[in-house]
Formats: C-alpha cells, structure tokens, sequence
C-alpha cells in the first residue's frame, strides 16, 4: 500500500466532492509532478508538494523524489475521490484528507491603495523583468510586433528574436485578434481568438497561455479601475467559445478557468504584488514583483513568460484612458 496526505485542496473542488460524495474518474496523463485525472465534467489535477495550487487542484506530499510516474500510474487507471480520501486501487494508493488546508482559486481583489503611477511602475518592472528573465520563444516575437504595429500601446520593444515559420503564419491573425480586445468587440472576438486558439506546442500551447493572461489582467485591473466588470467576464466568455475545443484538454480547461478569474497561486501573487500598496518607498515591493514574476515564469518551457506577455499586454491596454472607456458601464461594441 502506498500511503500519502493531501496537504491543500482547492476550495471549488472540495466543495463539488462534499455536494456528490464519492467520484470516480480515469487518469488523462500523468507526470513526475502532476497526474491529471478526467471525473465526468471535471479535470482534477494532483500535484506534488512543490508545485504551486492552481484550480482544481489537490497538493499531495510524499512524493519529491519519486513523482506520479514513479508510481506505476498510468493513462486509464480509475481514481476515487470521496471526502476523506482519494483512492487508486490499480497501484494501491491512498492520499488521505484529514486535516487537509482549504485554498482558493478564484481572484483575491481586494481595495488596492496603489496610485495609478505607482501601477505604471510596476509594469516597468514587469517590462524589465521579461527583458531578463523570459524566454525568447513563444509569444515573445509576436509582441515585438505589437509594439510596431500598435504605437499607442506604448509597448516594451524587447530585443528582436527571429520570427520562425509558424510566428510568421500566426503573426496577422495575432494583430487582429488584439485589435478585436482593443476595440471590444463582442461579435468578432470569438472568431478572432479561435484562429489562434492552440497555436504553439505542449499541453498549454503559447497562445492559449497569452490569452490566459490576458483575461486575468483584465479581470484584476477592471476591479482596480471599477469597470463594468460583468461586461468583462461576458467578453472572456465570449472570446474563447468558439475556440475552446480546439487545442488539448489541459489548455480548454485553463482557458475556462481564466475566463472567470481562477488561477494558478504564482499568477495570483503576481496580480496582488502589482496592485499592492506600499508607501511612498516601492524597494520591497520591486522585490517582490520580481520574485513573483520569476515563479510564473518557471511554469513549463514557455508557458509562463507567454502568460505573462498575456497580463501585460492587458496591463497596457486598460492603463490607457482612451481603450478603457469602451468598459465604463457602457454597451460593448457592435456591428
């Protein structure tokens, strides 16, 4: 028998466990730290203890040196979750719940302080931080473009990186779709962003993770600047209904999670630590949008510098009066 304890659970999930009691699912893929596990309309995630929660997820320790994999799990096997464990009898595990700690996945707003210079700055350290710390493949030479094609963004001009074949083919279609967020327009957004939807390799392909950051820099900073933030959350649903089931099954689900404003635990310290107050003095907190920063960026190969790219091209647009407007309690765009 292997023995394990569940450490964190997302608070969503425990909630859907306790409302059906048990549940029985089939593993979809399974990794060194994570096994993903298909439960009816679910998709339940199992991480080890040094990963960072994301929804739906349960963080399970005892499992460092050996990860999922090593444990004989394997695509098919049947996983049973009730109240005070889960349960896979094709390897004999048992991950217990007692006394297991509750988190949240959906967004932490709360009144921020910070002037709107003090915002501006932080996303200067966000600008300097991609510059250093990210990666020069996915998103990256595509928002080069951006800031070519639209001036008024004020976008960072990061050092050029070769676009490839498939930057070359996706490049028009990228424009069009940020021209389409820009402008709100509720009738083409869909179609815009399903002509990128998947685009890029892995589980959560580049685009799908820039758009993920995208929407949850918009959810935040609408709080932050009072816009009609039903208006936002109808546009991200809008925005990925037509393209939702066109890349992998981890990324849709990442995409519908996003949409509402549940994320994974270093996106979240990095929206808290971009609208934080902290005085007059901002040396603390330029450390701690760093720190933040570099732990999102640790996601997979690219995946977190290209949600990054996705909240601070958001951050962009909607610190710009004039692209804000469109979402002061006013009728979207429409043709």
């Amino acid at each position: 028998m292997i023995l394990l304890k569940g450490l964190f659970i997302c608070e969503d999930l425990q909630k859907i466990i306790l409302k059906r009691g048990i549940m029985r699912g089939y593993v979809h893929s399974v990794f060194k730290n994570a096994c993903n596990i298909e439960c009816d309309d679910l998709f339940i995630t199992l991480l080890n203890s040094s990963s960072k929660m994301s929804p739906m997820t349960v963080l399970v320790e005892g499992l460092e040196n050996i990860g999922f994999n090593g444990l004989g799990i394997t695509q098919g096997l049947t996983f049973q979750f009730s109240e005070n464990k889960i349960y896979c009898a094709g390897v004999n595990l048992f991950i217990t719940m007692d006394n297991i700690k509750k988190w949240s996945s959906t967004v932490e707003i709360n009144t921020s302080n910070s002037s709107e210079q003090q915002i501006l700055e932080r996303i200067v350290i966000i600008e300097q931080g991609l510059k250093i710390y990210g990666n020069h493949y996915g998103v990256w030479p595509l928002v080069n473009m951006l800031s070519g094609s639209l001036p008024q963004l004020e976008l960072f001009s990061f050092y050029q990186v070769a676009f490839d074949k498939s930057a070359e083919f996706i490049g028009d279609r990228f424009l069009n779709y940020i021209k389409a967020v820009i402008s709100a327009d509720v009738i083409i957004i869909a179609d815009r962003a399903q002509r990128i939807i998947g685009f890029g390799r892995g589980l959560t392909p580049a685009m799908d993770d820039f758009i993920s950051g995208l929407m949850i820099s918009y959810i935040y900073m609408g709080s932050y600047y009072k816009l009609n933030l039903t208006q936002i959350y109808e546009f991200n649903s809008k925005m990925i209904s037509l393209g939702i089931h066109k890349t992998t099954r981890v990324s849709s689900e990442m995409l519908k999670h996003s949409a509402l404003g549940e994320v994974n635990e270093a996106v979240q310290n990095l929206m808290k630590a971009i609208l934080s107050f902290h005085g007059d003095i901002d040396y603390d907190n330029h450390k701690e949008i760093i720190k933040s920063l570099i732990e999102v960026i640790e996601y997979g190969e690219t995946s977190g510098t290209d949600t990054t790219f996705g909240i601070y091209v958001g951050l962009k647009i909607l610190t710009n009066l004039n692209n804000r407007r469109v979402w002061l309690n006013e009728p979207l765009c429409e043709h």
